[in-house]
Protein backbone atom coordinates (compact mmCIF):
# COMPACT_ATOMS: atom_id res chain seq x y z
CA UNK A 1 0.00 0.00 0.00
CA UNK A 2 1.03 3.58 -1.15
CA UNK A 3 2.45 6.30 1.76
CA UNK A 4 0.32 8.66 3.52
CA UNK A 5 1.05 12.13 2.35
CA UNK A 6 3.39 15.01 2.79
CA UNK A 7 1.89 17.68 4.63
CA UNK A 8 0.85 20.94 1.89
CA UNK A 9 -0.53 18.06 -0.46
CA UNK A 10 -3.73 16.63 -1.33
CA UNK A 11 -3.67 13.13 -1.63
CA UNK A 12 -6.65 10.64 -2.87
CA UNK A 13 -6.77 7.06 -2.58
CA UNK A 14 -9.07 4.92 -4.50
CA UNK A 15 -9.00 1.52 -3.18
CA UNK A 16 -9.38 -1.61 -5.47
CA UNK A 17 -12.43 -3.04 -4.30
CA UNK A 18 -14.09 -4.60 -7.02
CA UNK A 19 -17.69 -4.48 -6.99
CA UNK A 20 -17.80 -1.03 -5.14
CA UNK A 21 -16.46 2.16 -4.15
CA UNK A 22 -14.29 3.42 -1.72
CA UNK A 23 -11.99 6.74 -1.83
CA UNK A 24 -9.62 7.67 1.00
CA UNK A 25 -8.46 11.60 0.74
CA UNK A 26 -6.25 13.10 2.78
CA UNK A 27 -6.20 17.08 3.35
CA UNK A 28 -3.07 19.23 3.34
CA UNK A 29 -4.31 20.38 6.83
CA UNK A 30 -4.65 16.80 7.74
CA UNK A 31 -8.24 16.03 7.85
CA UNK A 32 -9.62 12.38 6.11
CA UNK A 33 -12.17 12.16 4.04
CA UNK A 34 -13.88 8.88 2.60
CA UNK A 35 -16.62 8.81 -0.29
CA UNK A 36 -18.00 5.45 0.28
CA UNK A 37 -17.62 2.55 1.73
CA UNK A 38 -17.23 -0.23 -0.07
CA UNK A 39 -15.14 -3.38 0.26
CA UNK A 40 -13.77 -6.89 -1.48
CA UNK A 41 -13.70 -10.08 -0.55
CA UNK A 42 -9.44 -9.03 0.09
CA UNK A 43 -9.26 -5.92 1.06
CA UNK A 44 -11.09 -4.33 3.80
CA UNK A 45 -10.26 0.10 3.45
CA UNK A 46 -11.60 0.86 6.62
CA UNK A 47 -9.07 -1.67 8.19
CA UNK A 48 -6.63 -0.03 6.31
CA UNK A 49 -7.44 3.27 7.29
CA UNK A 50 -7.81 2.53 11.19
CA UNK A 51 -3.66 1.79 10.78
CA UNK A 52 -3.66 5.75 9.73
CA UNK A 53 -6.33 7.11 12.00
CA UNK A 54 -9.11 6.55 14.25
CA UNK A 55 -10.84 9.98 12.79
CA UNK A 56 -13.00 10.29 9.55
CA UNK A 57 -13.47 14.08 9.13
CA UNK A 58 -15.68 14.14 6.44
CA UNK A 59 -17.77 10.97 5.52
CA UNK A 60 -19.68 11.03 2.15
CA UNK A 61 -22.37 8.46 0.96
CA UNK A 62 -22.92 9.12 -2.43
CA UNK A 63 -26.16 6.90 -2.29
CA UNK A 64 -27.42 3.84 -0.20
CA UNK A 65 -26.77 0.90 -1.99
CA UNK A 66 -25.19 -2.06 -0.75
CA UNK A 67 -21.75 -1.61 -2.32
CA UNK A 68 -21.37 2.03 -1.18
CA UNK A 69 -21.96 1.46 2.35
CA UNK A 70 -20.58 -2.51 2.55
CA UNK A 71 -18.18 -1.54 5.33
CA UNK A 72 -20.42 1.19 7.58
CA UNK A 73 -20.88 -1.55 10.42
CA UNK A 74 -17.21 -1.32 11.12
CA UNK A 75 -17.39 2.35 11.95
CA UNK A 76 -18.23 1.80 14.99
CA UNK A 77 -16.93 -1.97 15.76
CA UNK A 78 -13.51 -0.44 15.18
CA UNK A 79 -13.91 2.96 16.96
CA UNK A 80 -13.59 5.62 14.46
CA UNK A 81 -15.18 8.70 15.20
CA UNK A 82 -17.32 10.51 12.27
CA UNK A 83 -16.96 14.35 12.57
CA UNK A 84 -19.19 14.97 9.31
CA UNK A 85 -21.37 13.12 7.31
CA UNK A 86 -22.80 13.81 3.74
CA UNK A 87 -25.79 11.98 2.38
CA UNK A 88 -28.68 12.35 0.42
CA UNK A 89 -31.43 13.10 2.35
CA UNK A 90 -34.56 13.50 0.47
CA UNK A 91 -34.50 9.66 -0.19
CA UNK A 92 -37.61 7.25 0.86
CA UNK A 93 -36.93 4.68 3.15
CA UNK A 94 -39.18 1.87 1.69
CA UNK A 95 -37.70 2.95 -1.90
CA UNK A 96 -33.93 2.33 -0.27
CA UNK A 97 -34.94 -0.85 1.21
CA UNK A 98 -36.75 -2.30 -2.12
CA UNK A 99 -34.05 -1.43 -4.79
CA UNK A 100 -31.62 -3.46 -1.74
CA UNK A 101 -31.06 -7.06 -1.41
CA UNK A 102 -32.24 -8.15 1.73
CA UNK A 103 -29.03 -9.56 3.01
CA UNK A 104 -28.10 -5.11 3.49
CA UNK A 105 -31.05 -4.77 5.68
CA UNK A 106 -28.80 -4.42 8.69
CA UNK A 107 -26.30 -2.09 7.07
CA UNK A 108 -29.05 0.18 5.37
CA UNK A 109 -30.77 -0.21 9.35
CA UNK A 110 -26.93 1.27 10.21
CA UNK A 111 -26.78 3.96 7.75
CA UNK A 112 -30.52 5.54 8.68
CA UNK A 113 -29.54 5.32 12.38
CA UNK A 114 -26.38 7.32 11.72
CA UNK A 115 -28.27 9.37 9.23
CA UNK A 116 -30.81 10.43 11.68
CA UNK A 117 -28.20 11.48 14.19
CA UNK A 118 -26.44 14.02 12.56
CA UNK A 119 -29.08 16.80 12.03
CA UNK A 120 -27.42 19.56 13.80
CA UNK A 121 -25.53 22.39 10.59
CA UNK A 122 -21.51 22.43 10.38
CA UNK A 123 -20.43 25.87 11.76
CA UNK A 124 -18.18 27.33 9.15
CA UNK A 125 -15.47 27.42 10.97
CA UNK A 126 -15.34 23.42 11.19
CA UNK A 127 -16.56 22.35 8.33
CA UNK A 128 -13.99 20.45 6.10
CA UNK A 129 -15.51 21.38 2.87
CA UNK A 130 -14.36 25.21 3.60
CA UNK A 131 -11.01 25.60 1.88
CA UNK A 132 -9.89 27.84 4.98
CA UNK A 133 -10.48 24.91 6.89
CA UNK A 134 -8.84 21.53 5.10
CA UNK A 135 -6.39 23.82 3.39
CA UNK A 136 -6.79 25.04 0.49
CA UNK A 137 -9.25 22.18 -0.52
CA UNK A 138 -12.74 23.38 -1.35
CA UNK A 139 -15.30 20.35 -1.21
CA UNK A 140 -18.52 20.70 -2.94
CA UNK A 141 -21.04 17.92 -3.62
CA UNK A 142 -24.25 18.30 -6.12
CA UNK A 143 -27.37 15.97 -6.79
CA UNK A 144 -30.11 16.39 -8.68
CA UNK A 145 -33.37 16.95 -6.67
CA UNK A 146 -35.91 16.55 -9.72
CA UNK A 147 -35.18 12.79 -10.47
CA UNK A 148 -37.75 10.24 -9.29
CA UNK A 149 -37.34 8.04 -6.73
CA UNK A 150 -37.79 4.71 -8.50
CA UNK A 151 -33.93 4.49 -9.00
CA UNK A 152 -32.16 6.04 -6.26
CA UNK A 153 -28.88 6.39 -8.36
CA UNK A 154 -30.09 9.37 -10.20
CA UNK A 155 -30.38 11.10 -6.26
CA UNK A 156 -26.30 9.96 -6.09
CA UNK A 157 -24.14 12.82 -5.06
CA UNK A 158 -21.31 14.33 -7.30
CA UNK A 159 -18.51 15.69 -5.54
CA UNK A 160 -16.49 18.32 -6.94
CA UNK A 161 -12.62 19.16 -5.63
CA UNK A 162 -10.26 21.73 -6.15
CA UNK A 163 -7.05 22.45 -4.90
CA UNK A 164 -4.08 24.17 -6.71
CA UNK A 165 -6.07 24.80 -9.93
CA UNK A 166 -7.14 21.25 -10.20
CA UNK A 167 -10.44 19.61 -10.29
CA UNK A 168 -11.05 16.13 -9.39
CA UNK A 169 -15.43 15.01 -9.51
CA UNK A 170 -16.34 11.78 -7.87
CA UNK A 171 -19.73 10.90 -8.47
CA UNK A 172 -21.61 7.82 -7.25
CA UNK A 173 -23.76 5.87 -9.79
CA UNK A 174 -25.53 8.74 -11.61
CA UNK A 175 -27.63 8.03 -14.30
CA UNK A 176 -28.13 9.79 -17.37
CA UNK A 177 -31.15 11.67 -16.57
CA UNK A 178 -29.38 12.87 -13.28
CA UNK A 179 -26.54 14.49 -15.19
CA UNK A 180 -28.62 16.17 -17.66
CA UNK A 181 -30.41 17.72 -14.46
CA UNK A 182 -26.86 18.24 -12.93
CA UNK A 183 -25.40 19.86 -16.29
CA UNK A 184 -28.37 22.86 -15.65
CA UNK A 185 -26.66 23.52 -12.72
CA UNK A 186 -23.95 26.47 -13.49
CA UNK A 187 -21.70 25.74 -11.08
CA UNK A 188 -22.02 22.09 -11.50
CA UNK A 189 -21.39 22.94 -15.73
CA UNK A 190 -18.16 25.03 -14.87
CA UNK A 191 -17.01 22.26 -12.63
CA UNK A 192 -17.04 19.73 -15.76
CA UNK A 193 -15.64 22.86 -17.85
CA UNK A 194 -12.18 22.65 -15.71
CA UNK A 195 -11.91 19.15 -14.69
CA UNK A 196 -8.81 17.52 -15.02
CA UNK A 197 -9.85 13.88 -13.05
CA UNK A 198 -13.18 12.29 -14.03
CA UNK A 199 -13.99 9.38 -12.01
CA UNK A 200 -16.50 7.32 -14.28
CA UNK A 201 -19.89 6.82 -12.66
CA UNK A 202 -21.58 3.32 -11.87
CA UNK A 203 -18.59 1.78 -12.14
CA UNK A 204 -17.94 2.34 -15.95
CA UNK A 205 -20.84 0.95 -17.25
CA UNK A 206 -22.87 2.68 -20.33
CA UNK A 207 -26.05 3.51 -17.77
CA UNK A 208 -23.59 5.87 -15.98
CA UNK A 209 -22.49 7.59 -19.14
CA UNK A 210 -23.30 10.47 -20.23
CA UNK A 211 -21.06 12.77 -23.98
CA UNK A 212 -22.83 15.90 -22.74
CA UNK A 213 -20.85 16.29 -19.75
CA UNK A 214 -17.78 16.48 -21.49
CA UNK A 215 -18.10 20.19 -22.55
CA UNK A 216 -13.93 20.00 -21.68
CA UNK A 217 -11.85 16.90 -22.15
CA UNK A 218 -10.86 16.01 -18.23
CA UNK A 219 -6.86 14.95 -18.25
CA UNK A 220 -7.92 11.71 -17.26
CA UNK A 221 -10.45 9.34 -16.54
CA UNK A 222 -10.40 6.32 -13.67
CA UNK A 223 -13.13 3.78 -13.67
CA UNK A 224 -13.62 1.44 -10.16
CA UNK A 225 -15.02 -1.41 -11.38
CA UNK A 226 -14.73 -5.37 -11.38
CA UNK A 227 -15.03 -7.61 -13.67
CA UNK A 228 -15.28 -6.55 -17.42
CA UNK A 229 -18.79 -6.32 -18.27
CA UNK A 230 -21.11 -6.69 -21.56
CA UNK A 231 -21.58 -2.62 -20.73
CA UNK A 232 -18.15 -1.40 -20.03
CA UNK A 233 -17.88 1.99 -20.86
CA UNK A 234 -13.78 2.67 -20.86
CA UNK A 235 -13.33 3.20 -24.18
CA UNK A 236 -15.72 5.98 -24.41
CA UNK A 237 -14.14 7.34 -20.98
CA UNK A 238 -10.89 7.00 -23.23
CA UNK A 239 -12.55 9.11 -25.96
CA UNK A 240 -12.96 11.91 -23.51
CA UNK A 241 -10.20 12.19 -22.04
CA UNK A 242 -6.90 14.32 -23.18
CA UNK A 243 -4.61 11.82 -21.58
CA UNK A 244 -2.24 11.95 -18.25
CA UNK A 245 1.18 10.48 -17.85
CA UNK A 246 0.69 7.90 -15.31
CA UNK A 247 3.46 5.85 -13.13
CA UNK A 248 3.90 2.94 -12.21
CA UNK A 249 4.48 1.68 -8.31
CA UNK A 250 5.95 -2.06 -9.28
CA UNK A 251 8.80 -1.25 -11.46
CA UNK A 252 9.14 3.21 -11.77
CA UNK A 253 8.07 3.17 -15.56
CA UNK A 254 5.38 5.60 -17.15
CA UNK A 255 3.32 6.10 -19.83
CA UNK A 256 0.04 8.16 -21.31
CA UNK A 257 -3.18 6.82 -20.23
CA UNK A 258 -6.54 8.12 -20.97
CA UNK A 259 -8.13 5.79 -18.72
CA UNK A 260 -7.04 3.54 -15.65
CA UNK A 261 -9.10 0.93 -13.90
CA UNK A 262 -8.67 -0.40 -10.56
CA UNK A 263 -9.65 -3.67 -11.88
CA UNK A 264 -6.90 -3.30 -14.46
CA UNK A 265 -4.28 -1.06 -12.67
CA UNK A 266 -5.07 -1.83 -8.65
CA UNK A 267 -5.36 1.29 -6.10
CA UNK A 268 -4.90 4.67 -8.09
CA UNK A 269 -3.13 7.11 -6.03
CA UNK A 270 -3.78 11.29 -6.77
CA UNK A 271 -1.74 13.27 -5.62
CA UNK A 272 -2.03 17.59 -5.99
CA UNK A 273 1.01 19.77 -4.83
CA UNK A 274 4.09 22.21 -5.61
CA UNK A 275 7.09 21.03 -6.80
CA UNK A 276 10.38 22.64 -5.78
CA UNK A 277 9.60 25.26 -8.82
CA UNK A 278 6.66 26.07 -6.60
CA UNK A 279 4.50 24.89 -9.72
CA UNK A 280 1.29 22.83 -9.50
CA UNK A 281 1.56 19.17 -10.27
CA UNK A 282 -0.92 16.10 -10.17
CA UNK A 283 0.58 13.10 -9.70
CA UNK A 284 -0.90 9.59 -10.84
CA UNK A 285 0.50 6.25 -9.38
CA UNK A 286 -0.72 2.93 -10.09
CA UNK A 287 0.45 -0.45 -8.82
Amino acid sequence: MVELLKMSNLRILIHNVGHGQAVHMFMPAGQTVVIDLGRSANFSPLEWLREQTNTIDLLIITHPHGDHIDEILLLEKMGFTVRQFWRPGQLPRDEVYSQNQGSYKSKLDAYFKMSDSYTAPIKESENVGNPSVSGGVSINQYASSSCGVSNINNHSFVTVLDYRDVTVVIPGDNEQVSWSELMKERDFATAMNRVNVFMASHHGRESGYCAEIFTEKPDLCVVSDGRVQDTDARQLYSYHAKGWRVHKRNNGSSEKRYCVTTRQDGSIDIEIGLNPNRKTYLSVEID
